[in-house]
């Protein structure tokens, strides 16, 4: 092979780079007119950090000070958006943590009615559909702040239960599968939990 056509090759290969670079720029979500409207609403809750859940990518993005931290690969309610009771549906819009629970509990601690019970499931990576769904590790409990869209009534966040928590079908992570909760890998949940504190801003869009 010719010396030219090496420095063709490797100009193609860089173009492709550079191409490949710039769409991913484009793909990057802009949330910058959500995250001001969040702020100029509930500034205190704000303050603590956002949670956006973007519920048409199954992504999670943390922002802090307006700034990006990290994203997550999520999973939201096979049934899609709702707050209605007994939908087994994510609810739509802004919530705040309200609790943390399972502090120190080991990873993979199976959750049964929010209370650890003792037992340590078996964690799949790889997709699974035979297998019945765990609350695994931690909990990130949420409460509603939007009356009559995910607060009060039978719409209620709070009362339905609704949580982010770890999973055991983590091979099942990016597509919508829960039952209303937000699932997520295990290792990242206990992360996050000890970085995040109570009164964490939490807005779900589809």
């Amino acid at each position: 092979m010719s010396v030219l056509t090496m420095k063709k090759m490797l100009m193609i290969l860089c173009w492709c780079w550079v191409l490949l670079f710039a769409g991913a720029l484009q793909a990057a979500p802009n949330h910058t007119v959500v995250l001001a409207q969040l702020h100029e609403k509930y500034p205190a809750y704000y303050a603590h950090g956002v949670f956006l859940v973007d519920e048409s990518e199954q992504r999670m993005y943390w922002y802090a000070d307006g700034a990006l931290v990290r994203s997550y690969v999520i999973s939201t309610a096979a049934n899609g958006l709702g707050a209605q009771a007994e939908s087994n549906k994510t609810p739509p819009g802004a919530h705040r943590i309200i609790s943390k629970i399972g502090k120190n509990a080991k990873r993979g601690a199976v959750f049964d009615k929010l209370q650890n019970t003792g037992r340590v499931a078996k964690i799949y990576t790889r997709p699974q559909y035979g297998v019945t769904a765990l609350v695994l590790s931690r909990i990130l409990r949420l409460e509603g702040l939007e009356p009559g869209k995910n607060k009060g009534g039978n719409v209620d966040t709070f009362n339905r239960a609704i949580y982010f928590h770890g999973t055991n079908k983590e091979g099942n992570l990016g597509k919508r599968a829960s039952h209303g909760c937000i699932r997520m890998n295990n290792d990242e949940i206990i992360d996050l939990f000890d970085q995040v504190s109570v009164d964490t801003l939490v807005y779900i869009q589809p």
